[in-house]
Order: structure tokens, then sequence, then C-alpha cells
């Protein structure tokens, strides 16, 4: 399995600490909001983050520039119907999130990934009303996602094993 194309649905403090992790990665991610002002300031808490890297000398002002160059931003679903990973960073609500799960799995080929930031919420649980819950795992970011390397991967019930053995 090769992933390239990142989404990242929320785009507040914790979806931006996410997204700045794959850009400095060097992977293009897309993040993804309802409001076009969440996004802006998720881009700039990128940036001032970035620079922070590049003042500590962690990242050259070239890398810099080429790590916001991979972050893309929108509204749109269509926008990244092609991901091959879909991470759900949105604030902790079941209800909120099961919704979102099953809207974001009817725009999405069988052979995308999503999953969850969640760190209240059973993974088995969030994936009961969907359709493929073996594409479905939890991937428990510690902030700040870009600067602590923790990344803690949770399978539901019906995850398919080798998927999270994968990441």
């Amino acid at each position: 399995m090769k992933i390239e194309k990142i989404a990242v649905f929320g785009a507040g403090t914790m979806g931006s600490a996410i997204a700045q992790h794959f850009c400095m990665k060097g992977l293009a991610v897309t993040i993804v909001d309802l409001k076009p002002e969440a996004l802006e300031r998720s881009v700039a808490m990128i940036r001032r983050s970035l620079e922070e890297a590049k003042d500590k000398k962690v990242l050259s002002e070239e890398a810099l520039h080429a790590a916001l160059a991979r972050v893309k931003c929108t509204t749109n679903l269509a926008d990244i119907a092609n991901s091959d990973l879909v991470v759900e960073a949105v604030f902790e609500d079941r209800k909120v999130k099961k919704e979102l799960f099953k809207t974001l799995e009817n725009h999405f080929s069988p052979g995308c990934i999503l999953a969850s930031n969640t760190s209240s919420f059973l993974i088995s649980d969030l994936a009961l009303d969907l359709k493929h819950p073996e594409r479905f795992v939890g991937v428990h970011y510690f902030y700040h996602a870009a600067k602590n390397k923790l990344v803690e991967v949770i399978p539901g019930k019906k995850t398919n094993p080798d998927l999270a053995s994968e990441l």
C-alpha cells in the first residue's frame, strides 16, 4: 500500500498539526473544513510552526516553502475524492464523527483508508454503520503531531489486520 495523497478533515489545532506532520514528511496534504476562515487560521498555524523550526535551524528556508507548497485547503469533499488516507480531526462528538464517516465513505474509492484521531471513542463503535469497516482505523496523534513522533494506531474489531500493521 502506498499512501501519497492525504486529507485531514478538521482545521483546528490538532488537524493543523497533523497536516503539518504530513507536509514535513514530503507528502501532499489537503486540509478540509466547512469554514474558510478555519482553513486560513490552519495555514497560519502551520506557517508559524514551520517558521519556529526554521528559526531553530531544524528547517531551511527552502524546506519551509516546500512544506507549505504541499498544503492545500478546501471546503469541498470532491477535491479530496482521490485521497489514499483521510484523517478525521474534528471535536470529540460521537454523533458528528459517525455522520462524518458515513458521508466520507461515500466519497472515496474502496482503497481509501479512513482514520479517526479520536481519543475518546472506541474505533469499533465509530465503524458500526460503515459499509467498509475493514478500511477504518484509529490513528491517535499526540500533540504537537509534527514535533511529537508518537502516534498510536488502533484497529477496530473489523479493521483489516494488514491495514493496521502497514500504517
